[in-house]
C-alpha cells in the first residue's frame, strides 16, 4: 500500500503525536509499504515527507497552521501514487486531508490522538468555544472519515459520547522496546544528577494540561534532600514551573529539549517516574518508562487507566492527594529490593503487552477495510459553515479561513 500521514506536529518534536506517526511509518515501511508524511517538520534525512508551508498559532508558537497550497499537496499524493490518507490531526493539516480525500477519491482513516476539549485553554478569551461545540468539531471531523482509530476502550467511549457514528477501531500505538533497553552514558549522570541522589523524573511538555501543579506540589511534600526532581522536556509553562520550585527551594533540574533518539537514555536518570496528566488518550511516555525499568506512580484517568490496567509496576493513584501520592514514591524510593521487582514487572508488561509488532498487521488490516469500501463522500465547501456556530470562533476562522482551504 501506498500511504500518505497527515500531521500538525512530527519530528523533530517530541510528543506522542510524533512519536507514533515516526514508529508506525518505521513499522509499515519494514513490512513494505511506502508511507510518506504531510506535516510543518521533519528531520533533515527523512526525503519522503512534505513539508508544508506554515505560521506560528497565534496563541501558541510551538503548534503551527499550514497555510500550504492545497495544490501542491495534490500533487505530491500523485506523485507517490497514494492509495489512502490516514490523518493525526484534525485541524489545520486534518483539513488538508480531506481536501484531498475529496479532490482524488481517497479512503481516510483518522486516529484521535488528543482530547481536544481539554486543550481549549490555547485559545483564550473571548474566543475560547465552549466545551460542547470541541465535542461536535470531534465529532463531525470523524464522522468525515472511513474508520476513527481510539489508542484505548475509554476514549472509543469518549468519542461515541461526542456523537461520532463511523466505526470506531480500538488500536494503541505500542512502542520499540529494544529502543530501551539501553543504559545513560555516565557523564550523563553528572551533569544532571552530580550529588548521586535518588530521581523523580518525569517526561513530556512542561504545559498546563500536563497538570505539573499537582506534581510540584507532590515534590514539596516529599521534603527529602536525598531525592531530586528531574523533568525532561520543555514548554510554554517552564518559566512558571522553575519559579515555584525556586520560591519552595526545590531540587527541580528541566533538561529543555531533547533529540527524539537521544530520549532512552534520559529516562535511566530516574529511580521513580511520575506522571499526572488528566488528558491523555494513551501516555506513550509511560509505557516508555516502564520499558526502561521505572516504577511509574500515576493519576488513575482515563487512557492512562486502560494502558496500566493488570501492570504490575503501575501504582495507579485515584484521586488527587499530594500526602498519598508522595508516600508511594517514597515507599519505592526507600526499598531497593521493591523497585528491582517492580522494575522487571514492567519491562516484562511492555515487552508481553506493548510492543508495536503486536498492533502494526492491526493497522494494515484497517487500512485494507478502508480501501475496500471507498471514499466517503464529503463537500468542504461546507464544513467552515456547518461547524463553526460559536460566534467568537468564526471571527477567529474568517480571519484564516482562505488559507486552510486553498
Amino acid at each position: 500500500m501506498n500511504i500518505a500521514m497527515f500531521s500538525d506536529t512530527y519530528a523533530p518534536q517530541i510528543n506522542g503525536v510524533a512519536t507514533s506517526i515516526r514508529v508506525y511509518k518505521k513499522k509499515l515501511t519494514e513490512r513494505g509499504h511506502k508511507v510518506v508524511v504531510v506535516a510543518p517538520s521533519a528531520p533533515e534525512e527523512e526525503k519522503d515527507v512534505f513539508v508544508v508551508r506554515s505560521i506560528p498559532f497565534p496563541f501558541e508558537p510551538q503548534h503551527r497552521i499550514s497555510i500550504a497550497s492545497t495544490k501542491n499537496i495534490l500533487e505530491f499524493m500523485r506523485e507517490n501514487n497514494v492509495q489512502i490518507i490516514h490523518s493525526h490531526s484534525p485541524f489545520f493539516i486534518g483539513f488538508k486531508a480531506l481536501r484531498v480525500q475529496e479532490e482524488m477519491g481517497l479512503p481516510h482513516v483518522h486516529t484521535y490522538h488528543t482530547l481536544l476539549p481539554e486543550y481549549r485553554h490555547y485559545i483564550p478569551k473571548p474566543f475560547t468555544p465552549p466545551k460542547r461545540l470541541v465535542e461536535h468539531f470531534s465529532a463531525w471531523f470523524c464522522n468525515m472519515t472511513n474508520v476513527v482509530i481510539a489508542p484505548t476502550e475509554d476514549i472509543k467511549r469518549e468519542l461515541e459520547s461526542y456523537g461520532v457514528k463511523r466505526p470506531i477501531e480500538v488500536l494503541p500505538t505500542g512502542i520499540e522496546v529494544e529502543k530501551f533497553e539501553v543504559e545513560a552514558p555516565e557523564e550523563l549522570k553528572r551533569k544532571w544528577n552530580p550529588e548521586g541522589k535518588k530521581v523523580v523524573l518525569y517526561a513530556g511538555r512542561i504545559a498546563k494540561e500536563k497538570n505539573l501543579d499537582f506534581l510540584l506540589r507532590v515534590f514539596e511534600s516529599l521534603n527529602a534532600p536525598g531525592i531530586a526532581f528531574i523533568m525532561v522536556g520543555d514548554g510554554p509553562e517552564r518559566e512558571e514551573v522553575e519559579e515555584f520550585a525556586k520560591e519552595k527551594g526545590l531540587d527541580l533540574k528541566i533538561t529543555g529539549f531533547v533529540p527524539h533518539d537521544e530520549i532512552p537514555l534520559y529516562y535511566k536518570l530516574g529511580d521513580v517516574f511520575v506522571f499526572a496528566s488528566k488528558t491523555e488518550t494513551q501516555g506513550l511516555v509511560l509505557l516508555e518508562a516502564l520499558a526502561s525499568g521505572l516504577p511509574v506512580v500515576v493519576l488513575k484517568w482515563k487512557g492512562v487507566k486502560d494502558v496500566l490496567k493488570n501492570c504490575e509496576a503501575a501504582v495507579l493513584i485515584e484521586e488527587e492527594n499530594e500526602r498519598l501520592f508522595a508516600e508511594e514514591i517514597k515507599h519505592i524510593l526507600e526499598n531497593d529490593r521493591l523497585r528491582e521487582e517492580l522494575s522487571t514487572k514492567g519491562r516484562e508488561f511492555v515487552r508481553k503487552e506493548w510492543s508495536v509488532d503486536r498492533f502494526v498487521q492491526r493497522l494494515e488490516e484497517i487500512y485494507t477495510r478502508a480501501i475496500e469500501e471507498g471514499p466517503v463522500e464529503i463537500n468542504t465547501s461546507l464544513m467552515i459553515k456547518e461547524f463553526v456556530k460559536f460566534e467568537k470562533l468564526k471571527e477567529f476562522f474568517s480571519k484564516i479561513e482562505d488559507r486552510i482551504w486553498r
